[in-house]
């Protein structure tokens, strides 16, 4: 028995380190890409870092520009107007997604990602079927770009086989449900035709 519980506390002990390393990298990758943003005329409001391979993502809703954070790779730049969808995609599946002009398609995405069931298969299908653990959840960005036209966000990914319990993701869908209603937000000022405003407050690192 004293040999389990040693195990167990060892174990523990591993993953809260490994957890620690993966978050003082993302924070290092986050912080130098800031700088690569400064180093053009784009001042994040927000930042969404890219770190081990996956992509970023931040917003300058002063000069109504986001960019596409490519890790060590220059960012890509574009303006607001050049948004043309969103899509949150669970597993590879939509849930929901906005094209410009304000129309959406599936349920709407805090229902989905956040419902009390957990998370809903939902969206462009209706079905109800309770989902109990996930292995990706990711934003896709569409731009009017003939070369490269979609982008991945990727905010959660599991390794290995089997998934991540919906219940262990609470922070992960509340972070990707809030860069999905920026997105909608810019998609939205698009269609009304606002003039070069704030959508965001502050500085944030979300």
């Amino acid at each position: 028995m004293g040999t389990i519980i040693v195990v167990g506390i060892v174990f523990v002990v591993v993953m809260i380190t490994i957890a620690v390393m993966v978050e003082n990298a993302k924070q290092k990758a986050t912080a130098r890409q800031t700088g690569q943003l400064l180093r053009t005329d784009f001042n994040p409001d927000v930042i969404h870092g890219s770190a081990f391979g996956k992509l970023g993502i931040a917003i300058d809703g002063t000069r109504r520009k986001f960019a596409i954070l490519q890790g060590d790779n220059a960012p890509k730049i574009f303006d607001f107007s050049q948004l043309t969808a969103v899509e949150v995609l669970r597993d590879g599946s939509s849930i929901t997604k906005t094209n410009r002009g304000g129309q959406i398609a599936g349920a709407a995405v805090g229902a989905v990602l956040l419902g009390p069931a957990g998370l809903l298969l939902g969206g462009l299908t209706g079905s109800k079927r309770s989902i109990e653990t996930i292995s990706k959840l990711s934003l896709m960005i569409y731009v009017s770009d003939f070369i490269q036209p979609n982008y991945e966000v990727v905010f959660h990914q599991h390794l290995g086989s089997g998934g991540t319990k919906v219940s262990d993701l609470t922070v992960t869908m509340n972070l990707l449900n809030a860069w999905h209603g920026r997105m909608q937000a810019i998609l939205a000022a698009n269609t009304a035709g606002l003039p070069n405003q704030m959508l965001v407050e502050g500085n944030s690192h979300a």
